[in-house]
């Protein structure tokens, strides 16, 4: 049902309307919500009871939500929550004929942030302020055309965050490809195949409350709905609310399943000789998403059995008596495998087995047991040919296919029927290689061998049969037994043209057998076959490599043509191209779509009794999680490009140490390094080594290790090993490098890196070769940084973002220090003195490298540069002076070094480094933790959970449900809470103190409510107030250099219970304003004993943490730049805050040298909102030449009784001009009382600056007097004449 997008701007929050509802999504209220993560809230209201007067429309015509999502910017440290609205489809022919089953496509996609108005584009602020106007009364041109007039002449911006790329603009992208599809209404599951458990024909056709299998949001295959992550929060939103309004819900059809592939149905026109009922064809192909990703950086298999580009594919034939699906699938050969990125290998195809066979062998038997529960019985056809590449991945899967076939076999029956494994199908593989066949007898020859020459094909696709469904009852009367799973390398060309054939040959037997003979040869039918499935082939195609899909032409017209052979040539070019440029950003595009970025955070409904319950899982983190103690080696040696020749046993073996269970082994130079080798990597050399060192494990610990993953950058390789006992406690490895040879081109230099998990801990192994040179100290601390920033892995995750990182590498550092120097002291064994001039010692004190990291104490003599084969150090012509090159770093609370040395093999130049550490590793009982919350959920609602909610947020709770507490704590709180004063919005690059507000509305969590309260909007104001309000906040800019606003402290508002609140003209207790003082620890001391804890609480910008208890003093974190407003009193002081809010900061603002504010405190009343966007004041200051000469000052004390800012003004300017109350401020020092004459110093200080800073008491503008005479005077722009007049109007002089 179509539906309408409205904006309310304050307090934030978006609506989508219907012809009697409202669904409405916002972030919730400070009072509501203070964990600190995304939570969300959403509302089902009747459209009476919604106060429409101050929405905005921003769209019409909505399809509906997608969902809702963190996702990191560069705008904000905290990811943003942003709300997914499909606003635009097509639909496509129906499934069936004459049948309500339609898909449609989605076209357009929006994205709405619901904590912040930065990225709002710039029409919404005219049309919100037009809004005002309006209903003011006022011409919204005429009142603001001076100001515009003087904001277009200083550069101003329209478009707030232009500064910043939009976070979203990928998923956009991706989401408006054209492989995105929904069902029309939701009126059927497009995820699931049709079979018993999925009847969506019946469904499709009954009441909801005679469907077998639900409504489509309850049952769908989450294999394939891409946004499943995104909906979660309203499912379960969905979940709480009642039958009937869940019944609403589902009619207004505004939650929509999305899946990606391919969507097609063609009519089948009927003919003398068949039935005269109209019949029709579709194929509707689903893309998984648990394994996804880009063609060259997502390969194979997963450690949860998951497979590249896996794809059910189905197929559905309708007439009028009955409706058949038939379904095959297709997906990555399922072993750990890869192809190089980049470069010539691209074209090339050169494939490496990235795991061994023991290794590989569970997740190979998840895949295939998942694939056994879902379809029965599965057939696999791998069309790999006999060349070295696929040969190689062909002999791996045949071998783990046998055993996983051995194992089941040997199995007994007992335990089958314990792992629910009694009663599944068979599991049979072929091999066939398409490439040869086609060579020998041409695509023809395909069809014969599958249609009669594979006997195993023939007999495994008539067991396995189809499903039918007689349209006349709506029944399943017949079910398909198990499915083809064809593969090739990429699972595209070769696989969709062999399903097609089967798929052929499928329908022939069905139409033989069921409807007509002669419709079985209708060339009308076939070249609709081939039709769907070619352009099916072309979608999964650009999908997952780029391009359309090769081959195509055959499946099309049944041969090959020249015309079609050169458009394979021109889209396998272009395959390359897209594969090495432009996969990097579809990557992190679904990678953000999907959650699984680093720094996303799982948005979830707000719920105070799961907040509670995750806070006490904390508590009782001890009772589920246990530890494990577990040996780490790590070893590095620069091989100069040797082969091995002697035992490797003093090194991996080292004396009075118990065998480790993971060893990290880091090679560099293990090849040399020519520039053949550079480039294009020759991994013989590795695999030599790899062996070699696996002979010495087995000969020493026969069966004990295993090698677990290696990887490779030219001369730099790294190889994990591991204990045969571990590895099924290992999941998510991953290998990464980075280039740093000349400027990230070559790869003679630059990182390789291995990441795990062990049971919950992560662990990430790092090794490099960093740039030679004795003096060029510089430069290796470059390549140290552009590996650390570079090398990623997965889901953007970086080296600092795992528990244990250790480095095992040739850093080339060196000691400074004359050649005969060190070795003379060498020689007498002084290391202590060769160690004050090491290189790299030095770059870690002076903070340039290796910040957090640690090393052991260096025992051993330097290991670089011996003759080879000898004890000798360098005798050449050079004389290289000897340093300690190899080295091993650490980080980790977890790790303890036990011990840190060389060994003294003599094979290369280098001498061996080694490093073992004991490292306490988590193990969380996850089947405990879920039983400890469900215990804590029961125990928190009925065994006295409403007296600690009542505790907690100061409102009476009775015993009810859970979801029933959630909604009367809403209740209580709208009433509360209704009447407290907001900010207006402001668009601006940065959310503004407005924005702060947003976030305190009150809110309900679920279901229906009988007042909305809080939908009201601020007060209004009069068009002149709202002017004075933004020249008061520009003059109070007071920008620095960079042009960044600072922001005036906000009055805390104390963690109390909500009290009735009390009418706007109130006056507020006066509190004396502190003394004013220039340093930063009296500021932050003399209200430190006034203040409220307060609890961590996600702002959509920043952290809010509680402030110290110690009465320490702290800086405050700095905040986004943001519009200033001096009307803010004196008599709140701030809170300071604790150390942690200052990690969560972002990186541009600089520290400011104040009380931390309390962003959950009630703005002043009176003021509205800007008259045009935030703009970046430096481009003002470019503009408007120099400032006004008589700025407003600030007054301390103000009286919000008294009512609008103008009176403020008034007040102030009266008061200055009177000489009374500057005058008396005039003078005070550090140190003096108000009543001593003590000459004030010269200061380059504006005088806007220094009085708005004694209003406050304190240093507003975040800098001392001392740094204030470096900034010049801010610029600030002319004020409009409606605003001249306002500020005297007795006068009618301009000030």
């Amino acid at each position: 049902m179509p539906a309408s997008l409205y904006l309310r701007p304050s307090p934030r929050a978006f609506f989508l309307l219907t012809p009697k509802h409202a669904l409405v999504f916002r972030q919730p209220s400070a009072s509501e919500a203070s964990a600190s993560k995304s939570v969300v809230v959403a509302e089902w209201l009747p459209l009476e009871e919604v106060e429409t007067q101050d929405l905005i429309k921003i769209h019409g015509g909505v399809d509906g939500v997608l969902g809702v999502g963190s996702v990191p910017s560069e705008r904000s440290p905290v990811p943003e929550i942003f709300l997914f609205i499909s606003t635009n489809s097509t639909p496509l022919p129906p499934l069936l004929p004459n049948s309500p089953l339609r898909p449609s496509k989605l076209l357009s996609v929006q994205f709405h942030s619901l904590s912040s108005s930065a990225w709002d584009p710039p029409d919404w602020t005219s049309l919100a302020n037009a809004a005002r106007a309006e209903q003011m009364g006022l011409d919204w041109e005429d009142e603001y055309e001076n100001v515009s007039a003087t904001w277009n002449a200083a550069g101003g911006s329209t478009t707030p965050s232009s500064q910043y790329p939009h976070p979203c603009l990928g998923m956009k992208k991706y989401l408006e490809s054209g492989g995105f599809f929904f069902a029309e209404g939701c009126k059927w599951d497009i995820s699931s195949r049709l079979s018993p458990t999925s009847n969506w024909i019946k469904e499709a056709s009954s009441s909801p409350s005679d469907r077998v299998g639900g409504h489509p949001l309850e049952g769908f295959d989450e294999r394939f709905v891409w946004n499943k992550s995104l909906l979660e929060p309203f499912l379960e939103f969905r979940k709480g609310l009642g039958e009937d309004m869940r019944r609403e819900l589902d009619n207004a059809a505004l939650l929509i399943p999305i899946i990606q592939g391919f969507c097609g149905a063609l009519p089948i026109s009927p003919s003398s000789s068949s039935s005269s009922s109209l019949s029709s064809l579709a194929l509707i192909s689903r893309l998984s998403w648990k394994r996804a990703g880009a063609r060259f950086r997502t390969r194979g298999i997963d450690d949860d059995g998951q497979v590249a580009n896996f794809v059910e594919s189905e197929l559905i034939y309708s007439s009028g008596e009955m409706t058949m699906s038939y379904v095959q699938v297709r997906g990555s050969v399922p072993v750990f495998w890869g192809q190089p990125v980049g470069g010539l290998g691209t074209l090339n195809q050169k494939v490496e087995i990235t795991r061994p066979a023991q290794a590989t062998q569970p997740a190979f038997d998840k895949h295939f047991l998942e694939l056994l529960e879902h379809y029965n019985s599965i057939h696999a056809v791998n069309l790999l040919g006999q060349k070295d590449a696929e040969s190689m991945l062909s002999n791996a899967y045949s071998s783990h296919l046998s055993s996983l076939k051995r194992t089941l076999q040997d199995t007994p029956s007992e335990e089958k029927d314990r792992a629910d494994i009694a009663d599944r199908g068979t599991l049979e593989l072929t091999a066939y290689d398409f490439h040869s066949a086609v060579r020998s007898g041409g695509n023809e020859a395909v069809r014969y061998d599958l249609d009669r020459r594979l006997r195993e094909v023939v007999r495994s696709r008539e067991k396995f049969g189809w499903t039918v469904v007689d349209m006349g009852s709506g029944d399943v009367i017949e079910q398909q037994q198990g499915v083809f799973r064809t593969n090739c390398l990429d699972c595209l060309d070769r696989t969709n043209y062999v399903q097609d054939v089967i798929s052929s040959l499928t329908l022939s037997a069905f139409l033989e057998t069921y409807v007509s003979p002669t419709l079985a040869s209708s060339p009308t039918l076939w070249s609709a076959h081939r039709s769907l499935w070619a352009d099916n082939g072309d979608r999964l195609s650009k999908i997952y490599a780029g391009t359309g899909a090769i081959n195509t032409s055959a499946t099309r017209s049944g041969k090959k043509t020249f015309a079609g052979l050169l458009s394979d040539a021109t889209k396998s070019v272009g395959r390359a191209y897209v594969n090495n440029f432009q996969d990097k950003g579809k990557q992190m595009a679904i990678d953000l779509l999907l959650g699984m970025m680093v720094g996303q955070r799982r948005v979830v409904l707000w719920d105070p009794v799961s907040e509670s319950v995750q806070a006490a899982l904390i508590q009782r983190e001890g009772e589920y999680t246990s530890h494990r103690h577990v040996s780490i080696f790590s070893g590095t040696w620069n091989l100069n490009g040797k082969a091995p020749n002697e035992p490797l046993d003093p090194w991996l073996f080292p004396p009075d140490t118990a065998d480790p269970d993971i060893y990290m082994i880091a090679f560099q130079e293990i090849v040399e390094l020519t520039a053949g080798q550079i480039l294009q990597t020759d991994p013989a050399k590795r695999r030599m080594w790899e062996k070699y060192i696996m002979d010495t494990f087995n000969n020493r610990k026969p069966s004990q290790y295993l090698l677990l993953r290696s990887d490779q950058l030219v001369g730099t390789a790294i190889i994990i090993i591991v204990k045969s006992p571990l590895l099924p406690h290992i999941r998510r490895i991953e290998s990464a490098t980075k280039k740093t040879g000349l400027s990230g081109l070559s790869g003679n230099k630059g990182g390789v890196s291995v990441r795990f998990e062990l049971f919950d801990t992560s662990i990430c192994l790092v090794t490099c070769h960093l740039a030679a040179g004795f003096g060029n100290v510089q430069d290796r601390n470059a390549d140290w940084r552009t590996v650390v920033k570079g090398l990623r892995f997965q889901r953007g995750r970086g080296i600092e973002d795992h528990e244990i990182a250790i480095w095992g590498a040739d850093f080339n550092y060196r000691i400074s220090m004359a050649n005969q120097e060190v070795r003379d002291l060498v020689e007498r064994g002084d290391l202590h003195r060769l160690l004050e001039s090491d290189q790299l010692l030095g770059a870690m004190e002076n903070g340039d490298v290796f910040g957090g990291y640690d090393e052991g104490p260096v025992t051993f003599p330097p290991t670089y540069k011996y003759d080879n084969g000898t004890s000798n150090y360098d005798s050449s012509e050079k004389q290289r002076v000897p340093a300690w090159t190899d080295r091993i770093l650490f980080k980790g609370a977890a790790l303890r070094l036990k011990e840190y040395s060389r060994s003294e093999l003599m094979t290369s130049d280098h001498r061996p480094v080694y490093a073992v550490f004991d490292a306490t590793i988590r193990e969380v009982d996850h089947v405990k933790r879920d039983g400890i919350a469900k215990e804590l959920v029961h125990g928190f609602v009925r065994e006295g959970g409403s007296q600690k909610l009542e505790g907690i947020v100061g409102v009476e709770v009775g015993e009810k449900s859970a979801r029933e507490t959630t909604r009367g704590l809403a209740k209580i709180d709208r009433a509360t809470s209704r009447p407290s004063p907001r900010l207006p919005p402001r668009p601006s690059s940065s959310t503004s103190l407005n924005s702060l507000a947003e976030k305190a509305s009150p809110t309900l969590a679920t279901g229906r409510i009988s007042s909305v309260h809080n939908l009201q909007a601020p007060p209004h104001t009069s068009a002149s107030n709202s002017l004075r309000a933004l020249a008061t906040s520009r003059a109070s800019g007071s920008e620095g250099l960079n042009g960044q606003r600072r922001t005036p402290p906000i009055p805390p508002r104390p963690s109390v219970s909500p009290r009735p609140p009390t009418a706007s003209t109130t006056k507020p207790k006066q509190v004396p304003a502190p003394p004013r003082s220039r340093s930063v620890s009296n500021l932050s001391n003399h209200t430190e004993s006034s203040i409220s804890p307060v609890s961590p609480t996600t702002t959509g910008e920043f952290v809010v943490v509680p402030s110290s208890t110690n009465g320490a003093a702290r800086r405050a974190p700095p905040l986004p730049p943001r519009v200033n407003s001096v009307s803010q009193s004196a008599s709140h002081p701030p809170p300071a805050p604790s150390a942690a809010a200052a990690k969560a900061t972002p990186r541009s603002a600089p520290p400011v040298p104040r009380k931390s504010l309390d962003l959950n405190g009630s703005p002043p009343s009176g003021l509205m909102s800007p008259v045009d966007p935030d703009v970046v004041m430096q481009k003002i200051k470019a503009g408007m030449g120099t400032p006004v000469s008589r700025p407003i000052p600030a007054r301390p004390q103000v009286e919000r009784g008294e009512g609008s800012v103008v009176s403020m003004v008034r007040a102030l300017n009266a008061n200055n001009e009177g000489g009374g109350w500057k005058a008396k401020e005039k003078g005070k020092v550090e140190g003096k009382t108000p009543g001593e004459s003590v000459k004030e110093p010269e200061s380059s200080t504006s005088g806007l600056e220094r009085d708005v800073r004694d209003a406050v008491g304190g240093d507003v503008f975040g800098k001392t007097e001392a740094a204030a005479k470096k900034k010049p005077p801010p610029a600030v722009p002319k004020k409009p004449v409606t605003l001249q007049k306002a500020s005297d109007p007795a006068s009618g002089e301009t000030r």
